[in-house]
């Protein structure tokens, strides 16, 4: 769990960040005002650049952006001292709902969700690749899914060329039950997406 401080008097930006962070488990947010003593689990304050004044010493956040990709993912980098990561894979289980995750220096699962259209799974890899710092981007894509396979595949090998790897992997055995799904109670096509990104062929 990270415990997260959004310190601000702009209550349209906490709003902003509020909507986006309360969705994600493993993150727990506090609010305060910028001269208000910080709770003793935070570990990492979000503010603007106007009040990030008050938090010398701190590892200060000042987000550019307002999305999940951007926001979730700076956090774990400052957390963590890093400035990129090695390796995001995005994992797709294409079929009639397809599953989408997005995994980083293969093992922590960043971002899940599930898609009904090729070019919606195609805008949201793309997001990812804009908003999510990486030395190597791979998508790896189930070996099902016939047409919605072909359109997606086709898709993403227009738009990015050499920007990232795009592999086939097999699906066998990615519909059963595993330790992702006990734990996390992730969909079927998520928890397919999940394995299919631990792939290796």
């Amino acid at each position: 769990m990270i415990n997260v401080t959004i310190a601000t008097n702009n209550f349209r930006f906490l709003y902003k960040i509020n909507e986006i962070l309360v969705n994600i488990r493993n993150i727990k947010t506090d609010h305060i005002l910028p001269n208000e003593q910080i709770p003793d689990k935070t570990k990492l304050i979000i503010t603007t650049e106007i009040e990030k004044k008050y938090f010398e010493n701190k590892i200060v956040f000042v987000p550019k952006a307002f999305n999940l990709y951007y926001l979730y993912s700076n956090i774990i980098l400052l957390v963590k001292n890093k400035e990129t990561f090695e390796e995001v894979i995005v994992g797709i289980d294409p079929g009639k709902t397809t599953g989408f995750a997005v995994v980083v220096d293969e093992k922590m699962v960043l971002a899940t969700s599930e898609f009904f259209t090729a070019v919606d799974v195609v805008k949201e890899t793309i997001a990812v690749f804009f908003n999510v710092e990486t030395i190597k981007f791979e998508v790896k894509i189930g070996d099902g899914g016939g047409t919605i396979r072909k359109e997606i595949v086709s898709r993403l090998k227009e738009i990015f060329h050499e920007k990232g790897n795009i592999q086939i992997v097999s699906e066998h055995r990615t519909s059963k039950t595993n330790t992702y799904q006990k734990k996390l109670e992730y969909s079927k096509n998520i928890n397919s997406a999940i394995l299919i990104a631990f792939r290796n062929k």
